[in-house]
C-alpha cells in the first residue's frame, strides 16, 4: 500500500512559514496583496477563487475579488488589468480559468499584459513565477523523496507535458537534473512510456487515464486531474510507493504556492 500524501496538512505547514514572512514584510511597512479577476460565474471559479481567499487572509495577506460579467467585453477586461499594473498597493494579480468562451481566443493578449513582476500566476513564458501548481508538484515529489529516502532523481513521465500546467513543470524537472519523459494523450504506447518512471505526473483532466498496469511497482504517482482525478487511485495505490489522492492532494498545495508566489513579489 502506498503512503497517501496529506496535501491540506503539507499546504497548512507551509502557511505558518508563510505567516513568518508576512510578519516580516508588515514590519517594513509591505501589505501583500493579491487581485483575482474572474470573469462569469462559472461555479468551480468561485469556489476556488473563495478558497483562495480564505488561505490569504489566514497567513495575514489581502486578496481583492473582481467580479466581472462573462460579456464584459475585451477593452473594460485590458483596462483592468492596466490600472492593477500600475497600483503599488497591488503586488500580484491573477485571471481565474477557465475564460469564458468568447475571451479565449484573446487569452495571450489577456495574459501577457499582466506585468511579468505581477504574473504570481506564472502563465506569462517570461513570468518572473513558476505555475504554482507546477511549482506544487515539484514540492510534493520533494515531500516524496524525503518520505521514502530517496536521494537519486529518478526518470519522470509527465502526461500532459505541452498544457499550461505540464510545460513549465518540465522545463523545472529538468533543469533540477531530472530525466523527463514527455508524453500526451495521444502518445503512441502511452502505457509502455509510463512504465519507464519512478515518478508519474499526470495533469490530462481525463478521469482514470492512468490504471494500475501503467504504473511501475514502487513509482512516487501525482494526480494532478480536476475536477476529477486522472489516476484510477484504488488500483493504483496498491502498486504505488507514494500517491496524492484527489482532492486533498496538489489542491491545497497550489494554492499555498500561489501565496508563496504572491511573497516573493512583494
Amino acid at each position: 500500500m502506498a503512503i497517501v500524501f496529506d496535501g491540506r496538512a503539507f499546504a497548512a505547514e507551509k502557511e505558518e512559514v508563510l505567516k513568518g514572512r508576512i510578519f516580516g514584510l508588515k514590519a517594513r511597512g509591505v501589505h501583500p496583496k493579491l487581485a483575482s479577476i474572474i470573469i462569469g460565474s462559472d461555479p468551480a471559479s468561485v469556489l476556488y477563487v473563495g478558497l483562495k481567499k480564505k488561505a490569504a487572509e489566514r497567513i495575514g495577506a489581502e486578496l481583492d475579488i473582481y467580479k466581472i460579467p462573462e460579456n464584459t467585453k475585451l477593452e473594460d477586461l485590458l483596462l483592468l488589468i492596466s490600472s492593477l499594473n500600475t497600483d503599488d498597493t497591488v503586488y500580484g494579480i491573477m485571471i481565474q480559468m477557465p475564460l469564458p468562451e468568447k475571451l479565449e481566443e484573446k487569452r495571450d493578449t489577456i495574459i501577457n499584459l499582466i506585468s511579468p513582476d505581477k504574473d504570481v500566476d506564472g502563465l506569462r513564458p517570461d513570468s518572473d513565477y513558476l505555475h504554482p501548481t507546477s511549482k506544487a508538484v515539484i514540492d510534493i515529489i520533494h515531500a516524496a523523496e524525503k518520505e521514502l529516502k530517496i536521494v537519486k532523481l529518478g526518470t519522470t513521465c509527465v502526461v500532459g507535458a505541452t498544457g499550461m500546467v505540464g510545460i513549465p513543470l518540465v522545463r523545472e524537472l529538468e533543469e533540477e537534473g531530472y530525466t523527463v519523459i514527455k508524453c500526451n494523450t495521444k502518445t503512441a504506447d502511452l502505457q509502455g512510456q509510463s512504465l519507464q518512471a519512478d515518478i508519474l505526473v499526470s495533469v490530462t483532466g481525463i478521469q482514470g487515464i492512468i490504471k494500475a498496469d501503467m504504473v511501475k511497482k514502487g513509482a512516487i504517482v501525482v494526480d494532478v486531474g480536476s475536477p476529477k482525478g486522472d489516476v484510477n487511485y484504488y488500483e493504483v495505490e496498491r502498486k504505488a510507493a507514494f500517491i496524492t489522492p484527489v482532492p486533498g492532494g496538489v489542491g491545497p498545495v497550489t494554492i499555498s504556492c500561489l501565496l508563496e508566489n504572491l511573497i516573493s513579489a512583494c
